[in-house]
């Protein structure tokens, strides 16, 4: 049988399971159906835009609990809070990564956010008259009805940007804890986990209800807090875009795996090494961007919201860029603002390549968008026509590419051989390590900074709104240039 019809029979078969489930009374729910209940607020109900590539998002093990009360496969959008605004939010990307977590189980996931809601309208009778609903009691119902199918194991919640004001922020954390007994009370699980995204950082009231939340985790057990950082609006100031509210979701999921109580269950299932190790930090606060295992997790390509299926493949624990330039670039899912980056590269002979930082989208003076940013040069040195003699050495290995030259503690091996790179910023300053030695060191944003910009290729960037390389945060980019390059060990550590 082919894969395709192999998924098609899956999902029917999964269709037929659920609905036997909807009009059947059994006498214990069934174990290996893990309910998820999604609550919240607009951006937990997601208005991010529905492209044709979003509307292939799905997992044949992944089921909504649909507005009237029965199970679907779940698709964008899984919300129906305000149907001409609903769109791509967390929920779906969630489901997915819990389903490859958990191979054996069947997710479903119970949608309850209503945008627009502060959490005084979560309490029991309370009413919303923009949507003519009850959120609690809604959400109450949907979870008793639920719970019919199979096993609750955690909520997920992202709300408050209602309450992002000095009066109500006050009394945030109490209200939210309140909540949480509420909802566990009513699955029956005093441990139930709870999962709380940020609110974004983009407009400074928001940071009233994430200081409070910086609390919840010490105050509330089985709670942890998933970041928002790097996330972005669409347009509005106050909506997750499609990207972000995607990858929004994997950070819910790694949250969720960190907190559930049963993890030796899955332990052994590599999936869920992955996610792991994707999601947590070592003691010194080191955060894996590739571990040698799936790329999709923390990287994506520039033209898309998946990894290339071209141009770029993984070997033994490396990531290769294929010759042929068949992939383009691909820049991590998450931006980033103070860090410190840390990977090992190795050229084949006559290769260019380059880690560009704080990628931001540009627009130039004729109007064009593209991502670009500050690049760490990656060339072969003793090889490559453009650089070879030393004859350009704004353009070498390890140069702020057209800015700034490395200075004399540089040493660059040979094509073959392992180079160890390090990119700090913090703030306006800039430094870049080879093989254990500062061999730059630049401010940019400052008048020097500006008038290098001028001399180059990246001067048409200055009409935009942000100027090349100036941008708060960004993306990492790992540069396609056709030639055949290998990366590992590829870290992030932030530095706030």
């Amino acid at each position: 049988m082919k894969l395709h019809d192999m998924n098609k029979t899956l999902i029917v078969g999964l269709q037929l399971f659920f609905s036997c489930f909807t009009i059947t009374t059994f006498a214990q729910p069934q174990k290996d159906v893990h309910i998820y209940i999604l609550m919240g607020q607009s951006n937990m109900a997601g208005r991010g835009k529905i492209t044709d590539d979003y509307a292939q998002h799905g997992h044949p093990r992944v089921m909504t609990f649909n507005q009237s009360g029965e199970w679907e496969p779940a698709k964008h959008p899984l919300h129906f809070d305000k149907p001409k605004m609903a769109g791509v939010g967390p929920g779906l990307t969630f489901g997915m990564a819990m389903a490859e977590a958990y191979p054996n189980a069947i997710i479903g996931l119970v949608p309850c956010a209503v945008g627009g809601t502060s959490i005084a309208k979560w309490i029991p009778g309370a009413y919303d008259d923009k949507t003519n609903t009850h959120p609690y009691d809604d959400a109450v119902a949907r979870i008793r009805q639920a719970m019919k199918t199979g096993i609750v194991k955690g909520v997920i919640w992202h709300q408050g940007e209602g309450d992002s004001n000095e009066a109500s922020s006050k009394v945030y954390l109490e209200r939210l804890t309140v909540l949480i007994g509420r909802i566990r009370a009513v699955v029956g699980n005093s441990n139930l986990p709870f999962i709380v995204g940020q609110l974004a950082r983009y407009r400074n009231n928001y940071q009233l209800i994430n200081s409070e939340l910086r609390k919840l985790p010490a105050s509330v057990e089985h709670t942890t807090v998933v970041s928002s950082e790097g996330l972005w609006h669409l347009g509005d100031g106050t909506h997750f875009d499609s990207f972000s509210a995607a990858e929004f979701g994997r950070r819910f999921a790694a949250g969720m795996l960190r907190m559930q109580p049963h993890l030796a269950a899955v332990q052994e299932n590599a999936v869920f090494g992955k996610a792991d190790s994707y999601s947590s930090t070592d003691a010194q606060g080191w955060e894996v961007l590739f571990d040698g295992n799936d790329p999709n997790i923390r990287w994506r390509s520039i033209n898309g919201d998946q990894f290339p299926e071209k141009g770029w493949a993984v070997e033994d624990d490396m990531l290769v860029i294929l010759p042929g330039r068949k992939g383009k670039d691909i820049i991590t899912r998450e931006q980033f603002s103070d860090f410190e980056l840390e990977l090992e590269v190795k050229l084949t002979d006559s290769a260019n390549t380059g880690v560009k930082y704080i990628v931001a989208p540009l627009r130039n003076a004729k109007g064009k968008t593209v991502f670009n940013g500050p690049e760490y040069q990656l060339i072969d040195d003793f090889k490559h026509e453009s650089v070879k003699g030393n004859r350009s050495p704004e353009t070498s290995s390890g140069s702020a590419y057209l800015l700034y030259a490395p200075n004399d503690n540089k040493t660059w091996k040979h094509a073959g051989e392992w180079n160890h790179i390090r990119i700090i910023v913090k703030g306006k300053h800039i430094e870049h390590w080879l093989n254990g030695k500062k061999i730059l060191a630049y401010e940019r944003g400052t008048d020097g900074f500006r008038k290098r910009v001028a001399e180059t290729k990246f001067k048409e960037y200055q009409t935009s709104a942000t100027a090349y390389g100036e941008a708060t945060f960004g993306h990492i980019l790992l540069q396609d240039h056709g030639d055949s390059a290998y990366f590992r060990n590829i870290k992030i550590r932030r530095l706030h």
